[in-house]
């Protein structure tokens, strides 16, 4: 069983970042395809195939990183 403090410890967040500006950080990537609706923007399936760190397309960069 993992604990509270190892799962905050490996917590992991998504920043969007477009042109180098954050967008927001989220603590998915299905919540950045939802923030971004309607706008050209890659699907949720075509980010998870990436699965890359950063994921870029466009101007647009998702950085997976450790929270604080």
């Amino acid at each position: 069983m993992v604990t509270y403090k190892e799962r905050k410890k490996n917590l992991k967040n998504y920043v969007l970042l477009k042109d180098g500006v954050p967008l927001g950080t989220f603590g998915n990537l299905k919540k950045i395809t939802e923030f971004m609706e309607g706008q050209d923007f890659p699907s949720y399936w075509t980010l998870v195939r990436k699965g890359e760190n950063p994921i870029e397309f466009g101007d647009f960069s998702i950085y997976k990183v450790k929270h604080h």
